[in-house]
């Protein structure tokens, strides 16, 4: 678990800076900040974007780790270029706003592709905390960087299964109980 943590903090440090070396190949990647020239540094493709509708959150209480609540997850659109379908009602995220200060997420849900297949996501996140980022330029909230992981039938989606993605979380400026997934193959 500390390990992934470290990963997904350095992971988002990389997105935050917005290196240009992250979207050449290794052999274009100069040497700097201590990393050796040539090396391979992963990239990021666009995989879909989700718009997540939400039914008011269930208060759980204070609890040893922090404030529990489980926000329902009633539906939502996938769209990308590769995939197309609907969130299915019925998934929950475990939210908790953590006795540290940070902020964690851990959603489970479905999706339902276009050509009729099932998909099962786990997203995971952990956000800073403390004051919320102003408003992107397009009226987008930013809350934090996620994990997601698929499960996919054998067949047209299994690519899900062999990747590893990161996603952003975040909600339209107008939007009420929804919220904005981006998710990004790492390559």
């Amino acid at each position: 678990m500390t390990d992934r943590r470290a990963f997904m903090r350095t992971f988002a440090l990389v997105l935050t800076a917005g290196i240009p070396a992250f979207s050449r190949g290794a052999e274009d990647t100069p040497a700097r900040d201590g990393l050796p020239a040539g090396a391979r540094l992963p990239r990021l493709e666009f995989v879909y974007e989700c718009d997540a509708t939400l039914s008011p959150a269930v208060e759980m209480g204070k609890t040893v780790e922090g404030q529990r609540r489980i926000i329902p997850i009633t539906g939502g659109t996938v769209r990308g270029p590769r995939i197309r379908a609907e969130l299915l009602n019925g998934g929950w995220d475990w939210n908790l706003s953590r006795s540290d200060g940070a902020g964690s997420v851990e959603a489970a849900y479905y999706m339902k592709t276009d050509d009729g297949v099932l998909i099962r996501i786990v997203n995971k996140g952990v956000g800073g905390g403390g004051t919320p980022r102003p408003p992107e330029a397009n009226g987008e909230l930013f809350y934090m960087f996620t994990h997601p992981e698929f499960e996919a039938p054998a067949g047209k989606y299994a690519w899900l299964n062999r990747s590893m993605f990161v996603g952003t979380l975040g909600a339209r400026k107008d939007s009420r109980n929804a919220v904005l997934i981006r998710v990004f193959q790492i390559v």
